[in-house]
């Protein structure tokens, strides 16, 4: 079943929607997003990509996000969707003058409840330190945005962040979180440790503990954060068929059922055009 009303993508910390990588002559599109949105529009779904500033606070990035829906979908009614959870929720909650209405949002591996990997950061280097790093990636082609999604992170100012934005009643809020172990080189190896010690099963980047919102809807098995949004590793895959272990996850099924389960439990109870 699809959705009537439109699916507005929003993605998390370092994230974006298209960018292009080489010379202009020759440039690369890389999408963060690879395959999702074709797959749901094949299906006759409407669906808008958006970008906010990759490292901005959840609250800066909101105000960016509203305008972004508003240009499109004005009058109307959505579904949001992605790791940029806390953007729509304090758009939810705090930014009343929206001309869209949302239904839903549904968030995939977004740390709710803070990161205990920002807060490893943040004691080892320091506010200072921290802030300098966060400069250095506005030199990477994703890396725009002031830098205060960060600290915004910690599980303390998290705490304060969910007392200060509760849930609207009239939206539906759904989650997912996700968990892997890492091989010997995989990247987020590090981060994956310390998450585990302090918080348990994660992607590497966010705990199963920080994903729950709203109606929790499961844990995907086997994933890293870097797959939830389609990016999917080959050799990861490649080598896991070698060992007779499949690599179970599908991002754009996982997606067409999040569509599914928007138009039956959401829709069908709601009245929007």
């Amino acid at each position: 079943v699809s959705p009537r009303n439109p699916l507005v993508f929003c993605h998390g910390l370092m994230g974006f929607d298209t960018i292009s990588i080489g010379p202009s002559s020759m440039a690369m599109q890389i999408s963060h997003w690879p395959g999702i949105k074709d797959a749901l529009e094949a299906n006759g779904i409407e669906v808008l990509i958006t970008r906010v500033p990759a490292t901005s606070s959840p609250i800066d990035r909101a105000k960016i996000l509203v305008e972004q829906i508003d240009a499109r979908f004005a009058g109307r009614a959505v579904h949001l969707i992605g790791r940029g959870g806390l953007d729509c929720r304090y758009l939810i909650t705090h930014l009343k003058t929206r001309r869209f209405r949302v239904l839903s949002l549904t968030t995939i591996s977004c740390p709710h409840h803070g990161s205990s990997m920002v807060d490893y950061l943040f004691t080892a280097l320091g506010r200072k330190r921290m802030q300098t790093v966060s400069s250095l990636l506005n030199w990477l082609p994703i890396g725009d945005g002031d830098g205060n999604a960060f600290e915004f992170l910690t599980t303390t100012n998290m705490r304060r962040f969910n007392e200060e934005t509760p849930n609207d009643p009239d939206v539906k809020y759904f989650s997912w979180g996700a968990m892997y172990e890492p091989g010997l080189l995989d990247p987020w190896r590090w981060s994956h440790s310390i998450i585990k010690e302090n918080e348990g099963p994660n992607d590497g980047v966010v705990s199963v503990q920080s994903a729950h919102w709203g109606t929790y809807l499961g844990t995907l098995e086997d994933v890293g954060h870097s797959n939830l949004t389609g990016w999917v590793n080959t050799a990861r895959h490649k080598w896991a068929q070698v060992m007779g272990r499949e690599v179970k996850f599908k991002p754009t099924t996982f997606y067409l059922g999040i569509a599914d389960h928007l138009a039956r439990v959401v829709e069908e109870n709601d009245n929007a055009p």
